[in-house]
């Protein structure tokens, strides 16, 4: 299914040359475990809310038998779906060669839509884009796969669902109801027996001494440290140029904590929308071109 291009080539011998001198071990696998026999039936069905949205992460590694992941979409009504996928490759550096590939499928497994560095996709993108337009009810595939064998990263997985209203179904209630059986009868008096006294609750009430207890004092907060993230996309807002950045909860970054981009004067912002592993920051006065050409983030707490 997946073809490396010229330039993944050129990166795999490069990198089989450095294994032959103690260098990268290339993964001589196919990125699944031997267990795995068919990964497309190994999906996650995605839960969409009632504005039609829906959301899941993860991450991949080929080396560790992690090379694809598969989501389900079940289309109630006719309609479309649009898919966008944040990606945060490893480290601060990102090979030329890095791309994450992305189809969607029918329940057929007839591919709809693809885009990987085969399919004229630019290498690198870490947002993608892919949309089903006017498609019927069913079951649909996501398919999200590494291309290199040294290749590994985190995603965002965001789903919107927009379906035409569906046609009205006229009832025929109640023609299908079965009639209700006859029920047994019940005495008109009470035949409970008149020396019956139901019986009383014991209540046991137990007192616990107090014990005294010396406060622990809080231990010492850590020392500040500032940390670097890279800048993972670039748009603009009414409020400014928004930036997102590819270092959340998770790794340290929290909403409101201050930042600057590298080698920008006025390139100070504050943190915001922080989610597991992006946060985002709006700035005024800086151009997109001055931040793509920086590229990097220092925070401090």
């Amino acid at each position: 299914m997946l073809v490396f291009g010229a330039m993944r080539w050129l990166v795999l011998l490069a990198a089989l040359s450095l294994a032959a001198c103690g260098g990268t071990q290339i993964p001589q696998h196919n990125g699944y475990k031997a267990t795995t026999k068919q990964p497309w039936k190994k999906f996650k069905a995605l839960k969409f809310d009632d504005k039609g949205e829906a959301k899941a992460e993860g991450d991949l590694a080929y080396g560790q038998y992690k090379r694809a992941a598969w989501f389900a979409v079940d289309m109630p009504v006719p309609g479309e779906v649009d898919f966008r996928i944040e990606i945060t490759p490893p480290g601060d550096a990102v090979n030329d060669a890095f791309d994450l590939g992305a189809e969607v499928l029918d329940s057929g497994y007839r591919v709809l839509v693809r885009k990987d560095s085969e399919e004229g996709d630019s290498q690198g993108d870490l947002n993608k884009q892919l949309s089903i337009k006017d498609q019927p009810p069913g079951r649909y595939y996501i398919h999200l796969y590494l291309e290199g064998r040294l290749d590994s990263c985190d995603y965002i997985l965001h789903a919107v669902m927009k379906g035409s209203a569906p046609a009205e179904v006229k009832s025929d209630f109640p023609a299908q109801v079965a009639f209700v059986p006859a029920l047994p009868m019940v005495p008109l008096t009470d035949d409970t027996p008149k020396n019956y006294h139901p019986p009383t609750a014991v209540v046991v009430t137990t007192h616990k001494l107090p014990t005294h207890h010396t406060p622990t004092p809080p231990p010492p907060p850590p020392p500040a440290t500032t940390l670097s993230a890279r800048i993972i996309s670039v748009s603009i807002v009414s409020g400014g140029t928004q930036i997102t950045v590819g270092r959340g909860t998770s790794s340290g970054a929290s909403s409101g904590m201050k930042g600057k981009i590298n080698g920008i004067a006025n390139g100070a912002f504050t943190l915001a929308n922080c989610n597991e592993r992006a946060c985002t920051a709006t700035l005024q006065g800086v151009t997109p071109d001055q931040i793509k050409g920086s590229g990097q983030v220092t925070l401090s707490p």
